[in-house]
């Protein structure tokens, strides 16, 4: 799998976030389809859970989903639920994309992003299924997967079409970042050329990223250039619904439900 170094110290992984975030907004106002801003990584979610079972010194789980997302369809909507498991020692966070058929109710699963199909024998930590915006009766959404505390993560592009009566549900394809030694990050559809998707790249931190252009077939373009500012981190986490009501205390578990403490 085509990887996309990038370092993830705190205070720079919620700066590149946020400032991610801006320049999504800006480069895809022409973008059809787009009805609210793009759905934040919750890092404070994440770090809180994190502190909580140091603390108590016992296992937590933490679930949370996203809001619907409506398609095209007003049959369909499609949301992500993150599963968090944090021990006073590591963590691990997997993530399921569903579709909702909004008439009959029914769930599906359109893909699961987990921290262990990567590398077997080095289980990531993290992996996180994102939606981001349909074009016309298709959604783009962004694959996030990495370990905490380290300098390596990863970033996809998975692309899923709308049901239909005769293919029931379709499978998704999974489009690969260009290469880029500092990192890339899947920013939404292209608004240049419809079909297409569009990655921030660059070859070290300090660079300005590039907006790169990527199709079905693999190849790229260079858009140009981009300038990054950091907005006020207020409402980061907006569009994410907790399992646990706010306030309320998680239920401490004694075992680790299968995370390998390393």
């Amino acid at each position: 799998m085509a990887a996309s170094v990038w370092r993830k110290g705190r205070w720079w992984r919620e700066a590149l976030s946020a400032a991610m975030g801006s320049l999504l907004l800006a480069t895809m106002a022409a973008a059809e389809g787009i009805p609210s801003p793009p759905l934040a990584v919750p890092w404070e979610w994440v770090y809180a859970l994190q502190e909580q079972a140091r603390q108590r010194q016992c296992t937590l789980i933490g679930l949370l989903r996203s809001r619907p997302l409506p398609a095209p369809d007003p049959q369909w909507q499609v949301y992500t639920r993150l599963d968090l498991v944090a021990t006073p020692q590591a963590s691990r966070l997997t993530s399921v994309l569903f579709a909702k058929n909004t008439r009959t109710q029914a769930l599906q699963v359109i893909y699961q992003a987990s921290a262990s199909v990567y590398d077997p024998a080095e289980p990531l930590d993290f992996a996180m299924i994102l939606p981001l915006a349909w074009q016309d009766n298709t959604l783009l959404a962004r694959e996030y997967a990495g370990w905490f505390q380290t300098d390596l993560s990863w970033d996809r592009a998975v692309i899923w079409p709308l049901p239909t009566d005769s293919t029931g549900i379709p499978p998704v394809q999974v489009w690969e970042p260009p290469p880029a030694l500092g990192y890339a990050e899947l920013l939404g559809w292209d608004p240049q050329a419809r079909g297409r998707v569009l990655f921030a790249v660059a070859d070290s931190l300090e660079e300005v990223p590039r907006l790169v252009s990527v199709g079905s077939s693999s190849d790229w373009l260079v858009r140009g250039t981009a300038t990054l500012t950091v907005p006020d981190s207020s409402g980061l986490e907006e569009g994410w619904i907790g399992a646990v009501p706010a306030g309320s205390a998680a239920i401490c578990h004694a075992g680790n439900f299968g995370l390998n403490i390393r």
